[in-house]
């Protein structure tokens, strides 16, 4: 895969960077039960896909500087772990962002584009969700755990409780509205030839 990170490139990943902050304050506000719905995970698939690892990267790390910035980040974790929350929150969907677009270009060569399209967008909040549980338990661990690593405390188990219902929300979310959005592209991309 030879990916060139050119003007089109650019506009486009500065389009969906804008499109993601546009979702993150408005996943602010959609609750279902206790949990936010994570909309912002979506323009990082689009633009693994559409601009590929690099540009996937930048709206990877810009969704974790947002989350750094998040009240619940800032009040709960910055105090337990300063350089921890920095760590989690940078890596955890730069990281998912790469992943997913390395393996949708991957994917497309060896079956379609419309096959590839939900693995990769089901990639991006596995991936996310499964390093903040692993950042959770290495940075955090003794707030999670009440007596040694046997028993969650009640921090843990709100936290697990939350990322779990999150993940749940966010998973089919993330895959249906990725699917949604790419099918709109790959139809506009034949139109035009």
């Amino acid at each position: 895969m030879k990916q060139h990170f050119n003007t089109k490139t650019i506009v486009i990943t500065g389009l969906l960077l804008a499109l993601e902050i546009i979702f993150q304050i408005i996943g602010n506000y959609l609750n279902v039960g206790i949990a936010n719905i994570n909309l912002s995970l979506v323009p990082v698939v689009i633009a693994g896909i559409v601009g590929g690892p690099i540009s996937a990267a930048i709206l990877g790390f810009f969704n974790g500087i947002m989350a750094l910035l998040a009240p619940p980040t800032i009040m709960y974790f910055m105090p337990i772990s300063p350089v921890g929350t920095v760590v989690v929150c940078l890596l955890k969907c730069t990281l998912a962002g790469v992943v997913s677009s390395l393996v949708y270009h991957w994917l497309k060569k060896h079956i379609t584009a419309h096959g590839a399209t939900p693995i990769a967008a089901a990639l991006v909040p596995i991936i996310n969700t499964g390093l903040f549980m692993l950042g959770s338990f290495i940075f955090f661990g003794d707030m999670i755990f009440a007596d040694g690593r046997d028993v969650l405390g009640a921090f843990g188990f709100v936290i697990v409780g939350l990322i779990g219902w999150n993940f749940v929300i966010e998973l089919p979310s993330t895959i249906v509205l990725s699917v949604a959005t790419n099918e709109i592209l790959l139809k506009r991309e034949r139109n035009r030839q």
